[in-house]
């Protein structure tokens, strides 16, 4: 790209070349019809001489004067516009030709043919022969040069009082203010104040008015200043009083997530904390213990990539169903390393918050001692204290199932029944004690036919 150049330089070199163009134009038109005048001028000159020596050709000729004839083409060859005279008669029994020094080339149409006649007394008319007068382009472009050299004088004369004044007025109208009004700008970029630009008094209209708009827009931008600055000032009050809200609600935070790590770590079973995806955020020892592996956390790691629940383990269908419903339980039984006995967990999961806050929460109890307490009092239900056997609850249970199933498949079954003589007179000889003894066992020996 080329770098910028003055005013005053640019105007006048825009400003000379298009007069340079106009004037060559208008001088080119002006010598075009100076060239048509001039060759009408020198055609009207050598009719003029035809006329003029025609007569007297014409008598040299009738005479047969041939000397005579050659010093009248020789006195019109002399002329300055002729270079070419030629005298003939029809017979071609007399001639005379003379030629400008030079040889210069005549033009056809720069010709003049003049017919010779001789006048009776009668008055009737004799043709004796032709006059021919000629004169060159050569001519034409002489009488033009005086022309061509005055008009580029001219348009000389008149660039260079154009070019001056241009370049004079370029400077004190349009460059000078220009220069003051740069200086003015130059001068608002080393000063916060900012201040009207004043170039002093101008004459061109577009100058005052780019002065004019340019201070409007100095105070539209100081008044934008002040707005921003003020602004700002509030902004930065806002900033601060929400950055020590952040700050103080970050400190709840934490103070609250350490409440919360110390009450699921305080929870004496399973506890774990998950997001929504399953991830796990917390969880307590007891919950490392049953799902965990002994060298990795499970806080950071996926509930459905853990090692240690496998594909058909209830825990993964309790997420699954809590993740779907909101809330979820179920039952696991885990075999413990240490005492190599199998305990049974009683788990419940509850789906809390919304959206990228959503939490999980996993607890779950040991009911180990619950279900074996169940256990035992359903073997006291339904069997004997004394033997140990199957009692008369039981039977009746049994007994039912099996007529059910019997009735099901169209099958049928068979019940015995074992009667127990002379135990009467063993209790009554021997006491109670003896007969619980024979009581167990006979329902030791019974339970040995079944097994």
């Amino acid at each position: 790209m080329k770098a910028p150049q003055p005013l005053a330089k640019v105007l006048l070199r825009k400003v000379a070349l298009w007069y340079l163009v106009f004037a060559v134009g208008i001088t080119g038109a002006q010598l075009f019809f100076e060239y048509r005048s001039a060759r009408q001028e020198i055609a009207h000159s050598l009719e003029s001489l035809a006329r003029i020596f025609g007569p007297g050709v014409a008598s040299a000729l009738w005479d047969y004067q041939e000397n005579l004839l050659q010093s009248l083409a020789q006195g019109i060859g002399e002329h300055s516009l002729v270079t070419a005279v030629d005298i003939s008669d029809l017979h071609g029994r007399i001639s005379a030709t003379h030629r400008a020094a030079g040889a210069e080339t005549t033009s056809p149409d720069l010709m003049v043919q003049q017919t010779l006649y001789h006048q009776f007394e009668n008055g009737q008319q004799e043709t004796l022969g032709i006059l021919s007068i000629a004169s060159s382009e050569a001519k034409v472009l002489a009488r033009l040069n005086s022309i061509a050299v005055s008009v580029g004088l001219s348009i000389t004369t008149q660039l260079l009082f154009l070019g001056g004044m241009l370049a004079v007025l370029a400077r004190l109208l349009v460059v000078e203010p220009l220069t003051r009004f740069s200086g003015e700008v130059s001068r608002l970029g080393v000063t916060d104040q900012v201040q009207p630009i004043n170039v002093g008094p101008v004459e061109i209209a577009e100058i005052a008015t780019l002065q004019q708009g340019f201070n409007q827009l100095l105070r539209r931008v100081a008044e934008s200043h002040s707005l921003i600055t003020a602004a700002n000032v509030r902004l930065e009050q806002r900033v601060a009083e929400r950055t020590q809200k952040l700050n103080e609600r970050n400190q709840q935070l934490v103070r609250e997530y350490e409440l919360i790590l110390a009450l699921v770590r305080s929870v004496p079973g399973f506890a774990c904390i998950l997001d929504d995806v399953g991830a796990i955020l917390i969880a307590n020892q007891s919950a490392e213990t049953l799902i965990g592996s002994p060298s990795i956390a499970l806080a950071g790691q996926h509930w459905f990539s853990l090692p240690t629940l496998t594909a058909d383990h209830p825990l993964r269908k309790l997420l699954q169903q809590v993740q779907e419903s909101g809330s979820a339980t179920t039952e696991a039984s885990f075999l413990m390393s240490d005492a190599g006995q199998e305990s049974t967990y009683q788990f419940e999961a509850l789906q809390v918050g919304d959206g990228m806050d959503t939490r999980i929460i996993v607890v779950g109890v040991d009911v180990t001692k619950k279900h074996q307490q169940a256990l035992q009092l359903r073997h006291q239900a339904f069997h004997d204290r004394l033997t140990g056997l199957p009692n008369r609850a039981l039977l009746l249970e049994r007994l039912e199932q099996t007529i059910a199933v019997a009735t099901r498949r169209n099958a049928s079954f068979a019940l015995a029944f074992i009667d127990i003589d002379q135990f009467k007179p063993i209790n009554d000889s021997a006491g109670h004690s003896a007969g619980d003894a024979v009581l167990r066992e006979i329902a030791i020996r019974a339970a040995s036919l079944c097994a």
